[in-house]
């Protein structure tokens, strides 16, 4: 096992541990428990709240672990705006423009390929951002998942998910935000022309849920293919660990002390 990536994983695993303890307040969280009655002792309650708080934020895990993985690798560049929420201008022309879009590709007539649509709609934001005033746009905040340059210098927005199995209505809200963060990012970074800029929707696991509706093959990326594009880390190296995280002594340490500090504690606060 690369000893690099093991550490990029490990890293990126008690980063989420040690958040969902200080976003879970657990000081408090004891306190409301030891105020219900239940026959399951409260530090217990508090204890499988926070382990269902993991399991639930394992997609924000694969963020994290995809923007240490930029930030490691010798091939690509990370850009400030990587793994921020930030605050960026657009024409209300453009905002309008996605949402029909997005409308249209829902539509029974609408055609089965996306490619062309989807480039000619990218094309036009490009457009209609460099010639609309910025006193005319208006602000919008969007979380960007990953930002880097690639070894070629072309820029790549990344939006990540874990799995492709969103129910319908998120299906469609995750392709808008996609669209729409990528319009921001055209102001952000100084677009001109359509390849200074490609936006990827990644899928870690490779199982593949939706066809191509709104976002283009070509723009949708999963499991190893992201990796061999454009990285030096191996995909494999990171899969296995994966696999077998729940077996490795380091981990398991970290989940025995995180049980041992909130059944034994003498404080709850010592959590915090």
């Amino acid at each position: 096992m690369d000893e690099n990536v093991r550490q990029v994983v490990r890293e990126a695993i008690v980063e989420l541990i040690q958040d969902t303890v200080a976003e879970g307040n657990v000081a408090k969280a004891i306190a409301l428990h030891s105020s219900k009655i239940h026959f399951v002792p409260a530090k217990y309650r508090v204890l499988g709240g926070l382990l269902q708080s993991l399991n639930i934020k394992f997609g924000n895990f694969i963020e994290k672990l995809i923007a240490l993985v930029v930030e490691r690798d010798s091939k690509v560049t990370s850009l400030p705006a990587s793994g921020k929420k930030i605050t960026f201008s657009m024409a209300p022309e453009t905002d309008a423009l996605i949402d029909r879009y997005v409308t249209q590709r829902q539509l029974p007539d609408s055609p089965d390929e996306c490619d062309d649509l989807f480039n000619k709609l990218l094309d036009t934001i490009i457009r209609i951002e460099n010639n609309t005033p910025a006193q005319d746009k208006n602000q919008i905040r969007k979380d960007v998942d990953v930002l880097f340059k690639s070894a070629k210098g072309q820029i790549v927005y990344l939006e990540i998910k874990y799995n492709d199995d969103h129910d319908t209505g998120k299906f469609v809200d995750i392709n808008r935000k996609f669209i729409k963060t990528y319009a921001g990012l055209v102001n952000h970074q100084n677009v001109t022309k359509l390849d200074q800029l490609k936006p990827i929707l990644y899928y870690l696991n490779p199982t593949k849920r939706w066809g191509p509706i709104y976002t283009p093959t070509a723009n949708i990326y999963r499991g190893k293919q992201l990796f061999e594009e454009f990285f030096d880390t191996n995909f494999d190296d990171i899969n296995t660990y994966l696999t077998h995280i729940g077996d490795d002594p380091e981990i398991l340490a970290i989940f025995d002390d995180l049980y041992k500090k909130i059944r034994y504690g003498d404080s709850p606060a010592r959590l915090l």
